[in-house]
């Protein structure tokens, strides 16, 4: 006889089809199914049954579900199209509802159980619960029944039903939903045995699935609404909360399960449990006080104990986390205010003195010869005191800088500052508790349209609206992420499985995420590649923006900016305003009595063209499939009248000869793409990523605490230190690696000096208020834009507008490398990224020489942020960084002119500084001191060992030769074309590798190397005729004036060779 809780797996036949049941009974049973779709037995076995029936006998074996008449409505469904799903075991018609949900969920693999873990469980709580507090780190909702499945949050893969006392796990892949199942019941069979005891708690969490408590607006959710759109409402909606408060909570002393509500809690200390998956103690981490244990440190000498403040003892990794365990179970505990520390200030307030001391001596030089010569002409060489003031100060702030890394104090490093975060903020009952909804009235703008000939005249109306808002719990997060030609398959698909499972995460914590892609390959790309991507967007839930592609034809859409990232992400933003006001508008005239009784023949004034492609297969959201019309259908309303909102806004008049031959003017509108209408809803916060990411998994609801926190609101930014993601592993993919990783730690050791944080653009939190709040009105269209179309740097012309609002911007390193960002894989991709900061810096300096007589050579720009509130310090790193690129692109020019000037006339003045001698001031400065302070600093803050940082460090310095020696040209190019108003554009980089031979290298060098390659022949042409008798004796320059050669020698060298050395594919010499 088999075990009673045992059940023999019995293979059954394959089902044929999906089809339709009309029974009686079953129809009577489930009322609210919209289609009561049945999976037919049969044979013909295919690779989908394999893996049901394997999910299914695995379930078996690992007894997920109990024996006998219970296992009836459980089972396993499964994805087997974008179109139709398969559930196992056959013919059970009370898996009809359990299919129904899967479907709405749209998930790849669902799993329904009934054990006795999952029954004890969902016992144990109180009808008005609506989620169970398995540990700190995972809350799993509580729904009524099957048929609320669909409502769900998706994210938190999991879901208790009351009705029948079972759990849904699902998956967004197969191979997922086992060791997801494996891992959860872990933390299932803890929860039960700690709370066996516990009183019931009726928490006052609201439910995915309620209506009444789902916000509509940013934050809001609307009492007393008709019946027929109160079901419509999202219930994971973003929010944009004040800070929460907790709810009150209220005991029952009901009996616990198993009937151990009588064990003595005191004998509990000496009780070990093992449940098959490991031995726990009775008393485990969530009750018993946390002790933090102190290191038990060597005596030392006395000599190294006057010197222990040069180098940190670092704490040991195992007591840091209990630590952070201690915290995350433990009580509420407030954070620690953060200092604002002057050692940045103070470094750069000793730079800048060097700088005024370098000019103060070359006045002193010309005030010397002055007094023996008496010759006054001299002093105006005073005149280019500034130039060569702004392009050495970055030499003065790094000679300043390397010291500090030697001699400085490091401590710092390890604390949380103004601007800076080296440790995760702690918990915080208000911002980790269950939300409340709190009744007001607000006034509610409304935009709309009215026709008025060819153009559409949009006005604001003001009206009264009662609404609830949110107070509490964790807010939404919207992961915004520019995309363009990437790969599906080896660029996007990572990334986005990489933040699902930071979704899954942060929804397991109670909060609430959604994925916003701006996509603007999708109009471009092949039929077969656009059809994979928008299947991939529904198959993950991901809202999506596709504008029209760009053409320079009359009347055709204009893609702005050189850089097209801002004005992409600016698209996507102002479809999801626009869906928002629309949203406001549909829900202020269902409330309206009036307009009640007409909702549903105010649908039919929506816009009857799709908002996405005609495609040959349809989706899983196609309207040809069965589905709950009314659980998103407000929402996709919204973002169809968004849409047709912005297609009557984006008309542009082109002139056209009609038939008489009489030329008018003829309006051309353009229809943006989108899809995944509650995605697209901005939340509180804002994760900027780009195509190629990998984030931490646990990492936004730090985010929400750190923004949430006492002093946070003042905090627009939380940009974190990335770490490299390689894909190539080639040396040059190596050697930028280690250039990207040695420049975020540098600025991890600034920032927490007390320097402005700076924004990078991707891997950074945003508060959508603060954006909002620096928004501005563009003159070239009149609309409001969050980023600038305008600069190539358009993340640091958004940091400057957050920082003269007056908000905060923050630098964080407590991820430690968990933000993976990837780099460029060719010298060509990297030379245009240097060539695009180096034109960002001359848009914020300079205007075009065009306009100097009507605007002056300095921009507005650089005016208000010289004469802002700005910390003086942040003005002069800034000014330091941005010069930096004029002192590389001046190498070439300046060696030239250094040859030709000592060589043609070599009486010149003291003023002057010979090019030999700022070569070797540079070698010291950067090679040299450069790498010894960055050596001492990974040593002294425990990262590495001197000998391991050293060899690291001094072996990449042939590779930066190369590579700085050669980026003059090529940043000159970039500066010049700025100035001269010379159309130059960069595209995205490139994300995936590709294999490359001798002969596919050779053109591609001479095409775009062809200008540094002229003008370096042209110099050693130069060098050649000066050194021979062709010209006279007395204009000659001879070889051995070593002074002279080998500077230029040294740039022309190395902008040859650049493209050879630096290029992994040539120098394998595969052809």
């Amino acid at each position: 006889m088999s075990a009673p809780n045992q059940v023999h797996f019995q293979p059954q036949p394959r089902p044929i089809h999906p089809s339709h049941l009309n029974t009686s009974s079953e129809s009577d049973s489930y009322p609210n199914s919209p289609s009561h779709s049945l999976t037919i037995l049969n044979n013909d076995y295919d690779a989908f049954d394999a893996l049901l029936h394997n999910i299914y006998e695995k379930i078996l074996q690992d007894n997920w579900f109990k024996p006998a008449g219970d296992a009836d409505s459980t089972g396993v469904c499964l994805r087997v199209d974008p179109t139709s799903f398969r559930c196992f075991p056959y013919e059970n018609p009370r898996l009809i509802p359990f299919e129904e949900g899967v479907r709405r969920l749209n998930v790849e693999v669902a799993v329904k159980i009934r054990s006795a873990s999952v029954h004890a469980a969902v016992s144990r709580t109180l009808p008005s619960a609506r989620e169970i507090l398995i540990d700190s780190n995972t809350r799993i909702q509580i729904i009524p029944d099957i048929s609320a499945l669909g409502d769900a949050e998706r994210e938190q893969c999991a879901a208790f039903i009351r009705s029948d006392h079972t759990l849904v796990v699902w998956a967004f892949s197969v191979d997922q939903v086992i060791p997801l199942w494996t891992e959860f019941e872990e933390k299932l069979i803890k929860y039960i045995w700690r709370t066996r005891s516990t009183p019931r708690r009726d928490s006052n969490t609201p439910g995915f699935f309620d209506p009444m408590v789902s916000p509509v607006l940013h934050n809001t959710s609307l009492p007393d609404l008709p019946s027929n759109i109160a079901s419509t409402v999202n219930s994971a909606a973003p929010s944009t909360s004040a800070l929460p408060q907790y709810s009150t909570t209220r005991l029952s002393t009901a009996a616990g399960p198993f009937g151990m509500e009588d064990i003595d809690r005191s004998a509990a200390n000496t009780m070990v449990v093992n449940f098959g998956f490991g031995v726990m103690n009775e008393l485990d981490e969530m009750e018993k006080p946390v002790q933090p244990k102190l290191s038990k440190k060597k005596k030392k000498s006395t000599f190294w104990s006057f010197l222990s403040w040069w180098k940190l003892q670092t704490p040991v990794a195992s007591e840091t986390e209990k630590d952070v365990s201690a915290l995350e179970e433990g009580s509420e505990s407030h954070p620690e205010p953060r200092q604002l520390v002057l050692l940045g200030p103070f470094y750069a307030g000793c730079g800048l003195a060097l700088t005024m001391y370098f000019a103060a001596a070359g006045i002193s030089n010309l005030i010397e010869e002055w007094v023996l010569d008496g010759d006054t002409r001299r002093f105006g060489l005073v005149v280019v005191l500034p130039i060569v003031a702004a392009v050495s100060i970055f030499f003065c702030l790094q000679l300043i800088g390397n010291l500090s890394l030697v001699l400085g104090p490091v401590a710092q490093y390890h604390e949380n500052s103004t601007y800076y975060s080296a440790q995760r903020p702690r918990p915080n009952a208000q911002i980790d508790g269950a939300a409340r909804w709190s009744e007001t009235t607000e006034a509610l703008v409304i935009r709309d349209g009215v026709q008025n000939g060819t153009n559409i005249d949009f006005t604001e109306v003001e009206q009264e609206l009662k609404r609830e808002v949110r107070v509490g719990g964790l807010p939404h997060i919207t992961i915004q992420c520019p995309v363009y030609k990437e790969s599906l398959e080896l660029t996007i698909t990572p990334s986005v499985l990489s933040i699902k499972k930071a979704m899954q995460t942060y929804a397991r914590q109670g909060g609430t995420s959604s994925i916003f892609i701006c996509d603007d390959g999708l109009q471009i790309i092949p039929e077969e590649e656009k059809q994979k991507r928008l299947d991939f967007y529904a198959n993950h839930n991901i809202g999506w923006v596709a504008r029209p592609r760009h053409s320079s034809a009359p009347g055709g859409f204009k893609r702005a900016g050189k850089f097209k990232k801002a004005s992409n992400m600016n698209y996507g933003l102002a479809l999801s305003i626009a869906m928002e006001q629309q949203l406001a508008k549909l829900i202020a005239d269902a409330s309206s009595p009036t307009n009640s009784n007409n909702s549903t023949s105010s649908s039919s004034s929506e816009p009857r063209e799709s908002s996405r492609p005609s495609t040959s297969t349809s989706s899983p959201y196609s309207p040809s499939q069965p589905r709950f019309e009314s659980i998103d259908s407000i929402e996709e309303r919204a973002l169809q009248l968004a849409i047709e909102q912005i297609y009557q806004e984006s008309g542009t008049a082109k002139k056209v000869v009609d038939e008489s031959g009489k030329e008018i003017q003829e309006v051309v509108y353009h229809r943006p793409w989108a899809g995944g209408a509650r995605s697209l809803r901005v939340g509180e916060i804002i994760l900027i990523i780009d195509a190629d990411t990998v984030v931490p998994e646990d990492c936004f609801r730090d985010a929400a605490r750190e923004m949430g926190e006492e002093g946070g609101e003042e905090v627009a930014i939380i940009q974190h230190e990335s770490d490299v993601m390689q894909v190539a592993h080639h040396y040059f993919e190596n050697g930028i690696t280690h250039f990207t990783r040695r420049i975020n730690k540098c600025i991890s050791y600034g920032c927490a000096n007390g320097e402005v944080a700076p924004f990078v653009g991707h891997n950074a939190f945003l508060r959508w208020k603060a954006v909002q709040d620096a928004s501005f009105i563009d003159p070239a269209d009149g609309r409001r834009k969050m980023w600038s179309e305008a600069n190539v740097s358009e993340d640091f012309d958004l940091a400057l507008r957050l920082l003269l609002k007056g908000y905060t911007l923050r630098w964080a390193t407590y991820s430690q490398g968990g933000f993976k960002e990837g780099v460029s894989l060719t010298v060509v991709d990297e030379l245009a990224r240097w060539q695009k900061y180096a034109y960002g810096c001359d848009e914020i300096i300079f205007n075009p020489i065009i306009k100097w007589w009507r605007h002056g050579p300095i921009s507005k720009q650089l005016r208000e942020f010289m004469q802002s509130a700005a910390p003086v310090h942040y003005k002069i790193g800034m000014s330091s960084y941005m010069f930096s690129y004029y002192g590389i692109a001046a190498a070439t020019v300046g060696s030239t002119l250094n040859y030709l000037l000592l060589g043609l006339g070599p009486d010149l003045d003291r003023f002057y500084l010979h090019s030999f001698e700022i070569l070797l001031a540079c070698v010291v400065v950067f090679p040299a001191l450069g790498n010894l302070g960055f050596t001492m600093l990974e040593y002294r803050l425990g990262h590495r060992s001197i000998w391991s940082s050293a060899v690291e460090n001094l072996r990449w310095i042939p590779f930066f030769l190369f590579f700085f020696g050669g980026l003059s040209i090529h940043l000159s190019t970039a500066i010049l074309a700025h100035l001269f108003s010379y159309d130059m554009t960069w595209g995205s980089t490139g994300k995936e590798v590709e294999k490359s031979t001798f002969w596919i290298e050779v053109p591609r060098i001479i095409k775009n190397f062809k200008l540094s390659i002229i003008i370096c022949l042209m110099l050693i042409a130069m060098m050649v005729i000066f050194t021979t008798g062709v010209v006279p004796f007395e204009w000659q320059i001879p070889g051995w004036n070593w002074a002279l050669i080998i500077p230029l020698s040294l740039v022309i060298g190395c902008h040859l060779l650049l493209p050879i050395v630096l290029n992994p594919w040539l120098m394998k010499f595969s052809y």
